[in-house]
């Protein structure tokens, strides 16, 4: 009898992708089961990015723990970011986890459930060093979205972020490897394909061949199926004239720039280790703005950081309804161990934090409302993504939403909609983050 396997995977996209390459090494000889109550062996591919994501791999490592005593399940692995960040303390955390594999050790998956088959342990953590080869995968997105990773690592060192030590130098993939990858994808039926990185702007950099991003992104648009080309994680001083050139006169390439800028005010920026300072990333806006009128920009900030006053966050709420930003996340600074920030003066308190926070978002609510109300009477080719038994709609996703961060669409139609195809909808209502349309006919 086959053994079973449960998977979990937690974190960004980026750890999806290592999930879904796994689960082609398991192929043939396993048997995959959704409800864990009925798993042998348990795969749990973990996120240490922020405290709230250590907690919730923690969370979940014990909960297989104690099914593990209480169950079935005879063995559990943990793989990703937080067995490379913390090793050995970590085992001796969790002393029920039968095998611990770090970011680069996807490959070692199948020997660590045959050891703790066997009744052994395992552990693998080697160098970061990235697969050259087109990695096949079991895709665990709803079609026809896919991600593709076009790099691993990270050089920036910004003074907050673990990223660095955990995922290692930045690393970018052969450029035949990517298109393989997206053509093959392609021919299966993906036809929005996202392309990530910690950061995607950086790509090519590390290469000898004449390759960067606008290079790859010129090259990958002329892929045959490929509707919907979307590109996320993007540094600001990597958003070239000649970026934006390609991402307009390719009309598959979604004029969508997720561009993380983190904070506004240079004395922040200063302190994050930031590579730009705001009038860059200003000048770096007012370009994307200028190349087209239909580009939707999406970015993140931290508020809470060391040593934040009150007028920089001023700035930040004066910047923000300047520039107008389609999309934006906000999160709390997070306190992280073995970082330069972490050991900064001027920590601010958690209950300050959530506070700087709420009042962010709230800026960015009527800032919202107002980019997605121009929306009202246009329409868009939308994704339909699934049916919404509450209001007894269809939902999905134009080119500017992408998955899980943003809103939906929401679409008043008599028809029955088939989840995974495109349909033109004319927006109708508009709400901050949300939009509701109608069937166009």
């Amino acid at each position: 009898m086959a053994v079973k396997i449960g998977v979990i995977s937690l974190g960004c996209v980026k750890n999806r992708v290592d999930t879904e390459e796994m689960l082609a090494e398991l192929q043939g000889d396993f048997e995959f089961v959704q409800d864990m109550q009925d798993a042998d062996i348990m795969l749990i591919n973990t996120c240490a990015f922020i405290n709230d994501a250590k907690e919730e791999s923690i969370n979940t490592i014990l909960e297989a723990e104690q099914q593990k005593k209480f169950g079935k399940l005879k063995g559990i692995i943990v793989t990703g970011c937080l067995p490379e960040r913390y090793r050995e303390r970590l085992k001796q955390m969790v002393p029920r986890v039968d095998a611990f594999l770090g970011t680069a050790a996807y490959k070692d998956i199948r020997k660590a459930i045959e050891a703790v088959v066997a009744g052994g342990s395992f552990s693998s953590y080697p160098d970061q060093t990235i697969d050259e080869t087109f990695s096949k995968r079991v895709l665990t997105t709803v079609p026809p979205t896919a991600y593709v990773k076009i790099a691993e690592g990270c050089d920036n060192r910004c003074s907050y972020c673990v990223i660095p030590d955990i995922r290692g130098k930045y690393q970018s993939r052969k450029p035949e490897y990517i298109l393989e990858e997206i053509a093959s994808l392609a021919r299966d039926g993906y036809s929005e394909i996202i392309l990530i990185a910690q950061d995607t702007t950086g790509y090519g950099k590390d290469l000898e061949e004449d390759i960067d991003l606008a290079k790859l992104l010129d090259r990958a648009a002329q892929i045959p199926g490929v509707k919907w080309l979307r590109v996320l994680y993007s540094y600001p001083n990597g958003i070239t004239d000649e970026l934006l050139e390609v991402m307009c006169r390719h009309d598959n390439i979604v004029k969508y720039l997720d561009i993380p800028i983190q904070h506004t005010d240079d004395e922040i920026l200063q302190k994050m280790h930031r590579r730009n300072t705001w009038k860059l990333t200003e000048e770096v806006v007012n370009k994307i703005r200028n190349a087209s009128d239909d580009f939707i920009i999406r970015s993140t900030v931290i508020v809470g950081f060391p040593g934040e006053k009150r007028e920089n966050v001023i700035h930040l709420y004066q910047t923000l309804k300047k520039y107008q930003f389609d999309r934006l996340g906000v999160f709390s600074y997070s306190q992280e161990e073995g970082t330069p920030a972490a050991e900064m003066d001027g920590q601010i308190d958690d209950e300050e934090k959530e506070f700087r926070r709420d009042s962010v978002l709230n800026t960015q609510s009527s800032i919202s409302l107002d980019r997605n109300q121009a929306r009202v009477d246009k329409v868009y080719d939308v994704l339909v993504e699934g049916f919404d038994e509450h209001s007894g709609l269809y939902y999905g996703r134009s080119y500017a939403e992408a998955p899980d961060v943003d809103g939906k669409i929401f679409i008043k139609t008599q028809e029955p909609l088939e989840t995974g195809r495109y349909y033109p909808v004319k927006i109708t209502m508009a709400y901050s983050y949300d939009c509701i349309g109608e069937l166009e006919r």
